[in-house]
């Protein structure tokens, strides 16, 4: 072995991988340190790069003393074997042992090896996924570390039997080093900049970008890493501990991350320690301007540096930062940037990176002009003057889209609160829904506990209302939507201190949307009420117009094209703003008409009247000490008009199904199903793929921040279905809307979703019962559509359109008979809501075009679905409320009835079943239904609660106070409407025991049951114990019930 002494820089003019430049410096740089750390005495130690080299050479011989294959694979032929790595070693070791696998990924006697660096900040879950996905053979793990041995254990349980990788220890610095190693040197070394500079590197394991770049950086520059001690575990590096590390080493470079930059410029102490180092490289995250500025002014020679995982580093590494300021960088020559037209105003673009002789990607997204590429999401603006210069100003995958189209950019309205001192963190939410909120994490959770809620919301307010003067009018938020974390629930944090958005979201989900459901008290006084008074001491009708039109307005913002005769919720009322506007009108309200007439106001009332001149009719009539019974001369006939109307509106102009000539022959089942990622939708999809006669599926769905291949997994993963099944080449995943002509898709893939689709299953729908049917009215357009694409298509028979209705259409309690397998045609039993009242008028369009046209629809009135195999079943619906609310009042509600439920499983059968169906209308329920006291008897026993009548149950649940903390833990506060409405009345003339529980009407089945197989009484057994024990064991698996008997 050569002894050279001084840096050999390794020659870049061919293609080298990383592990073989390591492989150069052992040789050619051998006794130049590569590494330093402080020993256990504080005296610094070097390992050398040939030190390094036989670290390195002992990693691959513990390697192949663990994995035969790679001395004894075929090399030729055989496909790389994938070895995860599931590891917090300390950066030396962990660094060492990853260079001995990348060489065995192309040298050695045996079979090749693909190692795969999985980050310890996963869930056992995601980390199970990942290793069904890259089907990992082995997985090296920390065996001295219980909280890595953990997670390593509990992923193994969420794999298939077959699937679980050979656990191998992690090997120690002791296993790849001996004592001597490690030495003090005296050196001379190379000329250029930064050779034999000492660089402090952010505590980044290999896995993440910043440790990846550090590694070739050290490499090629020939600057020496400092890093902690090895005692084998990675350490956690705070602000102080790693300024103390930066001057125990002697180091003259940083390379880090913003939030440490941010907290040692609080002190000025560290500034001086700062201003002593020759360069600090910062990125992975922005820099607060203030902070950037101040070190800037101060000497701190900061410079930035831009990369990623996906395209390495992708700035000019300069040793002094450019005169336009701290936060500009250049791209270097041997990277091809494509900057699309303006996305964000003047000079501002969405920086995408083209595939180049000189720069591989390791990720591609898309395409420019045939050339492979990589869009980064990053947006970036050019500078004004010098057009060489960029910036980085934020994420375009960190925008909120709202459901209204709008779209929130909430990094600098995160960066106005967080400077607010009682704020550590602060994170927008609401994708998907009509209005913001934020996410709170305290600076000391003391504070909230010692203030309470509201007087910390008011400690940190002054900085939302100054985000609010900065923020777009959609974007504002309500102090009534400020979220505070939980001690219990603390944020989590990536290794560049930067907040992990997406998990702590996930982890605040049921918080989030507790939020939006449960605002109470929220009035906007400043309003003033009508001063003009009729006989009886009411409001005249038009200045109640007049108020309710100013509340309205006032609310809900930017809405001056919305008429006082328009649906408040197609203009982007959420239930937010409809709260306001409930209590404000209720506030007024109090001030004029008795306190009885109010109460009597129902507390959806916004919901049912959804107009100004329909609120105005109503305050007024109330006002004047009526209950509002006569808003309307007859509301209910008025309710059945404008129904009729709406079926008439989609029920002309039918287009003429014309099959082309000669006939185009079918290639097998091509089926269209919408809503594949909800609970029914994706156990639909997971049949459908596995049934030979299908080919081709198109999982149709809204859009969303996620990958349609990211919710599918999500949904699958939930429900215990194959995840592999995802990878059928069967699955065509769509993203659209329904509700528009064309599907809001590209034209071509309409025509050949039309040309070729034999079955439409059109599954989605919202659910929201708290909405006028006005605002489902998107919905049956869509059902309209559905109609005009199959009626369009070529094939000599339209395909069939499967429609998912309800059996909830009915009113509850109605005197009737089983409903037959037919058309509801009696307005008068459709429940009041405009959920049920679209879900029947979409019957009568599919009704009508199978009378006028040549479709064969199969609509489905769909009951109550439990869980599936695994037991998953949503434990906010009314029933698993139910359970959880036993535990809570310690008493299981009795009453008398039947239990339709059917697996969510059996009824995803049913339904593909169905599509070869005989008739029209088919009922999905449970043809061997179960009696209530039996179901709930098991529930009960399963709590250890006793079995209470369903009143009393009632009673102690509305007892319950309804606490934020209780309306989380126990949704069955949500429901007490519904509930209530269980209760059965004294006029029902069948007998309680034979007909269906909680007053849902009674459905035959006798067509059903014969073109549905899977529901056929001799092959679909009752639901027993099995089924029941499943689903609570889900249920306490998720955290919704408590520890069970």
């Amino acid at each position: 072995m050569s002894t050279q002494a001084k840096f050999t820089p390794v020659p870049l003019d061919k293609d080298i991988t990383l592990d073989r430049v390591y492989e150069w410096h052992a040789e050619n740089s051998t006794n130049v340190p590569a590494f330093t750390f402080p020993d256990e005495e504080n005296k610094q130690q070097f390992i050398t790069w040939g030190k390094l080299g036989a670290g390195i050479a002992n990693g691959v011989d513990i390697i192949h003393s663990k994995i035969p294959e790679t001395l004894m694979g075929d090399k030729a032929t055989g496909e790389p074997i994938v070895v995860g790595v599931l590891s917090s070693a300390e950066p030396l070791s962990y660094t060492t042992f990853v260079l001995a696998l990348l060489r065995l990924t192309h040298s050695g006697a045996g079979q090749r090896i693909l190692p795969f660096l999985i980050s310890t900040r996963n869930s056992p879950l995601a980390v199970a996924h990942l290793i069904t996905a890259k089907k990992a053979k082995y997985l090296w793990v920390n065996s001295e570390q219980t909280q890595i041995k953990t997670l390593a254990t509990e992923a193994m349980t969420h794999l298939e039997q077959g699937n679980t990788p050979s656990i191998i220890s992690f090997p120690t610095f002791t296993d790849l080093y001996s004592p001597r190693d490690a030495s003090l040197h005296y050196m001379n070394y190379g000329d250029n900049d930064l050779c034999g500079e000492v660089m402090a590197v952010h505590n980044s394991p290999i896995f993440h970008a910043m440790g990846i770049l550090s590694t070739g950086w050290a490499a090629i520059s020939g600057c020496i890493r400092a890093v902690s001690f090895p005692s084998g575990l990675k350490s956690f590096t705070d602000p102080e501990r790693f300024l103390q590390e930066i001057q125990d080493s002697h180091a003259t470079v940083i390379f880090s991350v913003p939030s440490f930059l941010e907290a040692w410029a609080a002190d000025r102490k560290n500034v001086e320690v700062l201003k002593k180092m020759k360069v600090i490289y910062w990125g992975g995250g922005p820099l607060s301007e203030r902070t950037g500025r101040f070190l800037h002014q101060e000497g701190v020679n900061i410079v930035t540096i831009y990369g990623a995982t996906e395209f390495g580093a992708a700035s000019e590494i300069d040793a002094k930062h450019h005169e336009e300021g701290y936060e500009w960088f250049r791209f270097p020559s041997n990277v091809s940037p494509a900057l699309p037209s303006d996305t964000a105003g003047p000079d501002t673009f969405e920086l995408i990176f083209k595939q180049c002789e000189t720069h591989h990607l390791s990720a591609i997204n898309m395409e420019i002009d045939g050339v492979p590429a990589y869009a980064t999401s990053d947006i970036i603006q050019r500078h004004e003057i010098d057009h060489t210069l960029f910036r980085i100003m934020g994420r375009k995958d960190d925008q909120i889209m709202l459901s209204t189209g709008e779209k929130t950019n909430p990094g600098p309205i995160e960066h106005i609160i967080m400077k607010n001192p009682h704020v550590r963190t602060a994170l927008m939410f609401g994708r998907g829904k009509l209005s913001n909120g934020v996410l709170i994490e305290p600076k000391s959770y003391d504070d909230v506990q010692r203030l309470g809620l509201e007087k910390f919301r008011n400690l940190i307010w002054p900085n939302i209302e100054e985000a609010n003067d900065y923020a777009p009018a959609h974007s504002r938020i309500f102090k009534e939507m400020i979220l505070v974390a939980s001690s219990s629930k603390p944020f989590s944090y990536t290794v560049k201190n930067t907040a992990r958005r997406g998990a702590i979201l996930k982890d605040y989900a049921d918080e989030i949307e507790e939020i939006y459901e449960a605002v109470d008290d929220s009035t906007q006084t400043s309003i003033p009420i009508p001063t003009t008074t009729t006989e009886n001491g009411g409001w005249p009708l038009e200045d109640t117009r007049e108020f309710v039109h100013n509340v309205v307005h006032e609310i809900m913002k930017d809405v001056n094209a919305m008429k006082d005769s328009d649906d408040l919720f197609s203009f982007g009322c959420d239930s937010l703003q409809a709260t306001y506007i409930r209590n404000t009108l209720l506030h007024g309200l109090r001030q004029v008409a008795p306190i009885s007439i109010v109460q009597k106001i129902p507390s959806n009332f916004v919901y049912q009247h959804p107009t100004v001149n329909d609120l105005a009719q109503l305050v007024a009539n109330a006002s004047q000490s009526n209950d509002g019974s006569s808003t309307q001369a007859d509301p209910a006939a008025e309710r059945l008009q404008h129904i009729q109307n709406v079926v008439q509106k989609y029920t002309q102009n039918w287009p003429v199904h014309k099959p082309a000539e000669p006939p185009i022959k079918g290639e097998g089942e091509v089926v269209l199903l919408t809503g594949s990622t909800g609970g029914l939708g994706s156990q639909i999809l997971a049949q459908l793929v596995t049934l030979p006669s299908i080919t081709r599926i198109y999982a149709f769905n809204r859009p969303s921040k996620k990958s349609s291949l990211e919710r599918h997994i999500e949904a699958f993963t939930d429900r215990g279905n194959d995840l592999s099944l995802l990878d059928s080449g069967k699955i065509v995943y769509v993203e659209g809307d329904t509700a528009v002509e064309g599907f809001a898709i590209d034209p071509e893939l309409f025509k050949e979703i039309q040309s070729s689709v034999t079955t439409i299953i059109h599954n989605a729908w919202r659910v929201d019962f708290n909405l006028s049917l006005a605002s489902f009215e998107p919905a049956i357009r869509g059902v309209r559509y559905m109609v005009d694409l199959a009626l369009g298509s070529p094939l000599p028979t339209p395909p069939r359109v499967m429609f998912t209705s309800s059996i909830g259409n009915i009113k509850s309690w109605s005197n009737l008979p089983p409903v037959a397998e037919e058309p509801v045609t009696d307005l008068s039993l459709i429940n009041m809501a405009g959920y049920s009242e679209s879900k029947w008028i979409s019957e009568q369009i599919l009704e009508a075009a199978h009378r006028n046209t040549a479709l064969k629809p199969v609509i489905i009135r769909v009951g109550q679905l439990s869980g599936g195999l695994n037991g998953n079943w949503n434990a906010r619906e009314w029933f698993p409320s139910l359970v959880r609310a036993s535990q809570v009042v310690k008493g299981a509600p009795e009453t008398q009835g039947l239990v339709s439920f059917v697996p969510l499983h059996v009824a995803a059968s049913a339904i593909i079943e169905l599509r070869n169906s005989s008739s029209t209308f088919a009922h999905l329920v449970h043809p061997r239904p179960m009696t209530w006291k039996s179901v709930i008897g098991n529930v009960a026993e399963n709590l250890g609660v006793p079995t209470i009548p369903f009143n009393e149950w009632l009673k102690r649940l509305e007892a319950v106070p309804r606490t934020p903390e209780a309306l989380h833990n126990n949704p069955a506060l949500h429901l007490l409407d519904f509930y209530h409405a269980c209760l059965s009345p004294t006029d029902v003339s069948s007998g309680p025991e034979k007909r269906e529980a909680m007053g849902l009407a009674d459905y035959e089945t006798t067509q059903t049951v014969v073109n549905a197989p899977t529901l056929n009484p001799d092959n679909l057994p009752q639901l027993g114990r099995e089924e029941i024990d499943r689903w609570m064991g889900y249920w306490e698996r998720k955290g919704a019930l408590e520890t069970l008997n």
